[in-house]
């Protein structure tokens, strides 16, 4: 399989597609306390999770594994690190694999992705909801990526959606706020320095993706992975992979938010799901807040740069990413309501 020149690039030498500009995710170094080893916990059987946290059942058909509750149902793919929340696509931190003959997943994985998604409020109970940052990538003299025959740039189509969803959320009585408002240069950390200065509650960084290969389509969400966890483009845990980042403080909201606005763009793009994947880029790893970066389809696709040429489809784009912003912001209101509750009289 042809892999994005993104995830290619990180592989390579850690950097991402953008060329000489301004990259969304470039690995820069960063102050950053070193885990001493991996993190990836030991393997918990899959029988073991299924009587446990609300589970009513747990079936197995062939590597096809599923774990249903009341609402939900969590569906595992034997080998990989492939899992579906409620019919939405989540790279693991870790393959699913046997142990001891049973099938089993790590422990990371079911204490910072699953767990957080069966109980949001839990999960969601130190963080806030007042201001969200919306970082509309690259811009200035950093195009992104582009398609020189159709005039299509990166910088601008995402500072237009990053506009129309400060506009919608503003409906809704969100505070949102931008990192650029123009064609300008901003640095990666001029970036995050503005989030952490507003006091941001949560960012969203804004992209489009591309390919070598031209057949590469549609939405991803990218989110921080644990400390001492790999990327879902690599296995390799190396020195980097093991540094806590100011975003690690935030792991099980990442992974609310990641979902939600996965979940929501493929509801108002009806496009491809390529999931909710683990990167380190570098707006998303020095924010003090729960932060996740989209791309929001591939300008290097045949198909889906007519797309997004259309106002039609971009304006169902933003409304994806708002109206995910929105379902993530209300599980953190329930969060808080649920935490002012009084208890049992005693």
């Amino acid at each position: 399989m042809q892999l994005p020149l993104r995830q290619l690039r990180q592989q390579m030498n850690g950097l991402s597609l953008r060329g000489a500009g301004v990259l969304a995710g470039l690995w820069l170094a960063a102050p950053a306390a070193l885990a001493g080893s991996d993190n990836l916990g030991n393997a918990v059987a899959l029988s073991k999770l299924s009587k446990s946290h609300g589970f009513v059942s747990y079936s197995t058909e062939g590597k096809n594994l599923t774990l249903k509750t009341k609402f939900s149902t969590l569906s595992l793919e034997g080998n990989t690190r492939k899992a579906k929340f409620n019919d939405t696509l989540i790279w693991l931190n870790a393959p699913v694999s046997r142990h001891w003959g049973s099938w089993s997943i790590r422990e990371s994985d079911v204490t910072k992705t699953i767990l957080p998604l069966l109980n949001p409020s839990k999960a969601l109970r130190p963080e806030n909801g007042r201001l969200v940052v919306l970082d509309a990538g690259h811009g200035g003299s950093d195009p992104g990526a582009s398609d020189a025959r159709r005039r299509l740039e990166e910088k601008n189509i995402t500072l237009e959606l990053a506009q129309s969803v400060r506009t919608m959320l503003q409906k809704y009585n969100v505070e949102a706020r931008l990192t650029r408002g123009s064609d300008q240069t901003i640095e990666l950390d001029e970036r995050c320095q503005m989030a952490n200065r507003w006091g941001a509650d949560l960012l969203v960084s804004i992209h489009l993706n591309a390919a070598a290969n031209t057949g590469s389509s549609g939405v991803e969400t990218h989110i921080l992975p644990p400390a001492g966890c790999p990327i879902t483009a690599s296995t390799f845990v190396g020195d980097r992979d093991r540094a806590v980042f100011p975003g690690n403080r935030h792991d099980e909201a990442n992974m609310i938010l990641g979902y939600q606005l996965q979940r929501s763009l493929l509801k108002f793009t009806k496009a491809e799901d390529r999931g909710v994947r683990r990167s380190r880029f570098y707006v998303i790893r020095n924010v003090n807040c729960p932060a996740a970066l989209v791309e929001c389809g591939f300008i290097s696709s045949r198909s889906e740069n007519v797309k997004i040429m259309t106002a039609a489809y971009r304006d169902n784009v933003a409304r994806g990413i708002a109206e995910g912003i929105m379902a993530y912001l209300n599980l953190v209101k329930r969060a808080d309501t649920n935490a002012a509750k009084p208890g049992p009289a005693k």
